[in-house]
């Protein structure tokens, strides 16, 4: 069944309204027809069964038939803050991390990005980012959307997230104190935040500056890894250690 994401105010009564690339989508893409059904949720943990009752140009309606509710759809709460890396890499970190089930994601403005950021603070780039994250919580099926809202300076993240339970920056000369040995030291964990740097890496200064914050400097073993795969390679481990990757 395919599942579309719509405002909260767009649901009214037992009745839903889908507008805009979703409708043209529906009606042009897809080839849905009146009387078929579809799942609309609305990202904050309801989802409806929806059977559609007119399909036109610009917008679809349709009426509930079935609903559903819950809290959340991942056990632990994680945190990516990853370094802005160039091309089209932060997209496919966006996609992947959501389908490993990510709560937030938020761009970092560090010393060896090579990404230029322009004056409004990338907002063309963040609705890029939140429309690829929109779809692939569609496609993983998830009941929540990451929440991916502006871009960080390294203080900035690290302070907003200085009390989760668990605090990572992946850093590659980290040589004495691996991934595996730190986790097995520890206890309960509900929260999670980490901290990717772009290509080439965090500087020993942001080091520095994370440590001060309380954040640990991890290896992730002896090769090399591109900031994509420490970031989906992290979260993969920290989800099938404290989450639901694996199944129950």
């Amino acid at each position: 069944m395919h599942r579309f994401f719509v405002n909260r105010k767009s649901i009214i009564a037992d009745h839903v309204k889908i507008t805009g690339n979703d409708a043209e989508q529906i009606r042009k893409v897809l080839r849905i027809r009146e009387g078929e059904e579809i799942a609309v949720l609305d990202g904050l943990g309801w989802e409806y069964k929806v059977k559609l009752t007119e399909i036109k140009k610009g917008h679809v309606t349709g009426e509930i038939i079935f609903k559903d509710f819950k809290s959340e759809d991942t056990k632990i709460k994680i945190v990516l803050g990853q370094g802005i890396p160039k091309g089209e890499k932060m997209d496919f970190i966006v996609q992947k991390a959501t389908e490993l089930g990510v709560n937030e994601i938020v761009p970092l403005k560090l010393e060896r990005c090579i990404v230029k950021i322009p004056p409004l603070g990338g907002l063309e780039k963040i609705k890029r980012w939140q429309r690829i994250a929109k779809e692939s919580s569609e496609q993983s099926l998830r009941r929540f959307i990451p929440s991916i809202n502006t871009i960080y300076d390294l203080s900035q993240f690290c302070d907003k997230y200085k009390d989760t339970d668990l605090k990572i920056v992946f850093y590659e000369e980290e040589k004495k104190k691996g991934l595996k040995k730190f986790l097995n030291e520890k206890g309960e964990v509900k929260s999670i935040s980490v901290i990717v740097g772009p290509e080439g890496g965090l500087s020993s200064e942001e080091i520095e500056i994370a440590n001060s914050y309380g954040f640990i400097s991890i290896g992730l073993g002896q090769r090399i890894l591109r900031t994509e795969t420490v970031a989906l390679s992290a979260i993969s481990i920290l989800q099938f250690i404290y989450g639901d990757l694996g199944g129950l």
